[in-house]
């Protein structure tokens, strides 16, 4: 974290300390060039090129940047993760009214404004700025390091989550004591979070392929059986989400950005991820299973094959890690069970 005089800001946050050239790599995701070419500056090796006419804003501004992509993940454990840093390091400029936030207007509606508001921002003092509209010449700046999108950092996970509970009033759910007199019958122990809620996070509303569920009639019918409420994470508000994945007994959904709410599960959640194998094998599953054992939550997946449009380029990974999956119905009830969730008849 420090604070520079003359900071260019250009596309996906990317910050130019322009008295000394210097490109602040830190400021945006790891390997940027890699995931998003058309970025500006150029990066070229070690060096980089930047031709810009940027729009000066005036007055000490906090750069905390925003969901570029739009990826709910990526706001909580890297973009507004950095509120929780500034906090613990410097609280004094939440409490002085002549320093702004310069934030992406991506996040200016709900859910993404709801946790800005969590963390203690006054809307007022907000400068709402585009990734890609403009570039941006800040002349008083405080920039907060960015948290390496590829790894998970416990205590700030720890610490955004509970912070953000704690704004919502919103408690975990204290597991109960595990009975041995199951395990000496040799039945199947209960959930340690008896009675909570059962979530199946849907992605069924994309328009495109988006891991989506492509026989999602059948698969719902066993959801329905076993009592799992079937939401779209993003027509609810931050608060609501919160709420629900604190509340949660068993998560159940297809490895996507709208899981990152677990880390707001209360501890002994049980959680089974829908997965490809491509995922497994390149180490992207391991994420949401990192994020389970951080909030002490129990991580299970299962492993499905995808759906294959015959017509479409799979050239760019992008497309190909969005096919759509196809669950069988009697695989996905025998996972219920092995995690001691039942159908309500049997409950």
């Amino acid at each position: 974290m420090g604070r520079l005089r003359d900071v260019l800001v250009t596309s996906y946050y990317l910050s130019v300390h322009v008295e000394s050239h210097r490109l602040l790599i830190n400021q945006s995701y790891f390997d940027i060039v890699r995931w998003f070419p058309d970025m500006r500056p150029m990066v070229d090796g070690d060096e980089f090129r930047l031709i810009a006419n940027p729009r000066t804003i005036e007055g000490p501004h906090v750069v905390i940047g925003g969901p570029v992509d739009g990826v709910w993940y990526h706001w909580l454990v890297n973009w507004c993760a950095r509120l929780l840093i500034l906090k613990q390091l410097r609280p004094d400029i939440f409490d002085d009214p002549s320093v702004r936030f310069l934030i992406d207007v991506a996040a200016s509606k709900p859910p993404f404004i709801d946790l800005v508001r969590a963390m203690g921002v006054d809307e007022n003092r907000i400068t709402f700025v585009s990734e890609s509209g403009e570039d941006v010449l800040v002349k008083d700046a405080i920039l907060v390091s960015f948290p390496d999108q590829r790894f998970l950092y416990p205590d700030l996970v720890r610490d955004f989550a509970a912070a953000v509970r704690q704004a919502f009033d919103v408690a975990t759910v204290e597991p109960a004591k595990p009975s041995m007199i199951a395990s000496w019958l040799g039945r199947r122990p209960a959930s340690a979070l008896r009675g909570g809620r059962r979530i199946f996070t849907s992605r069924q509303a994309f328009p495109n392929p988006k891991r989506r569920i492509h026989n999602f009639e059948a698969v719902a019918e066993v959801l329905n059986r076993f009592g799992f409420e079937i939401v779209n994470l993003a027509e609810l508000s931050a608060r609501d989400q919160v709420e629900m994945f604190a509340a949660a007994e068993f998560v159940v959904g297809v490895h996507g950005s709208d899981l990152a709410d677990l880390m707001f599960c209360s501890p002994g959640a049980q959680v089974l991820v829908i997965e490809n194998q491509r995922n497994v094998t390149m180490g992207i599953a391991a994420s949401l299973d990192v994020l389970c054992q951080i909030v002490s939550a129990r991580y299970h997946h299962m492993i499905v094959e995808e759906a294959i449009d015959p017509d479409a380029d799979y050239a760019s990974f992008t497309d190909e890690h969005n096919r759509d999956v196809i669950v069988p119905p009697d695989a996905l009830e025998r996972e219920l069970q092995a995690m001691g969730c039942l159908p309500l008849d049997e409950s």
